[in-house]
């Protein structure tokens, strides 16, 4: 498989691959406006650093890397569903896509310096048993000076089919206690962790306790201003009208494995999320993306 690949883009600029030990492939990406990281099991963004700035994308210093299992940290694709299933909790959470492998369907270098890489997942026997739709499902990967995800879903089948999910991004930050997230002012929002709903919220969103909000009918851009590195990080989207804002804080990472115990002071989660009432029912042939943009900002 790696030797195939290496052979097949053995011509393609900045473009190489490897393996973790468990047998998971990496596409690693390098052209003059930014470096990036991109693995096939989940369809998944490890990395993304644009030419003289620091890592912008957050991974846990515990991950692991194993067929099946979901990769913490990164951009975690959640889909067809976002969370738990609105009526069969016992199906898994984010749904079945983050825990896949995928397939490599195209690699370029563009004229404009960017790079693209595209992956497709499609359904399978397992898919079949706990979402019984034919789908394509494919993310299109842009590595520039900007981070564009786009997330294109595709019902394949003859019935209609509900789609939701998300781009579950783990942004990197110094220090989460000099760390303001604006764009969300006067958003009303879900708070999961006191369970209090319709909450508005107040000027910009600081962390300094375990926070799970999902914001409701807002696709503006947030901006995650990160003190420590001197940086603001301009997170935009569209195809989206719920944005989620998470943190773990001390004691939900500790009980999560894969997560360093100190991991939740230099992380924020940003997600472009369809759930709840935005979501999509595509009919037979019908189509909807979902798409987050990176960048450093002034």
């Amino acid at each position: 498989m790696l030797q195939q690949l290496q052979q097949k883009y053995a011509n393609t600029t900045g473009i190489s691959f490897s393996q973790s030990d468990s047998g998971l492939t990496f596409i690693h990406v390098a052209n003059d406006q930014a470096q990036a990281k991109v693995c096939v099991h989940g369809g998944h963004v490890c990395e993304f650093q644009p030419i003289g700035e620091k890592p912008v994308i957050w991974m846990s210093e515990d991950v692991v890397y194993k067929e099946g299992k979901a990769i913490r940290g990164g951009v975690p694709v959640c889909w067809p569903w976002f969370g738990p299933h609105s009526t069969d909790t016992s199906l898994p959470q984010h749904g079945f896509a983050r825990n896949q492998h995928w397939t490599i369907a195209h690699i370029e270098n563009r004229a404009n310096g960017q790079t693209l890489v595209e992956l497709i997942l499609t359904e399978t026997d397992s898919s079949l048993a706990i979402w019984p739709h034919a789908f394509e499902l494919k993310i299109s990967i842009v590595v520039g000076i900007e981070l564009e995800m786009n997330l294109t879903s595709t019902n394949t089948g003859d019935s209609p089919m509900v789609v939701g999910g998300a781009l579950h991004t783990y942004f990197v930050v110094g220090d989460i206690a000099e760390t303001e997230i604006t764009g969300l002012d006067q958003t009303v929002f879900d708070d999961k962790v006191s369970s209090e709903d319709q909450i508005i919220q107040k000027g910009g969103v600081l962390i300094d306790q375990e926070v799970d909000r999902v914001y409701l009918d807002t696709d503006t851009t947030c901006v995650i201003h990160d003190g420590q590195n001197d940086r603001n990080i301009e997170v935009s989207k569209s195809g989206s009208h719920t944005t989620v804002v998470w943190n773990p804080w001390i004691e939900k990472s500790q009980e999560l494995g894969d997560f360093n115990d100190n991991g939740y002071l230099t992380m924020v989660c940003i997600e472009a999320v369809n759930a709840g009432n935005d979501v999509y029912e595509l009919q037979p042939k019908q189509s909807c993306s979902l798409i987050q943009r990176i960048k450093i900002g002034n």
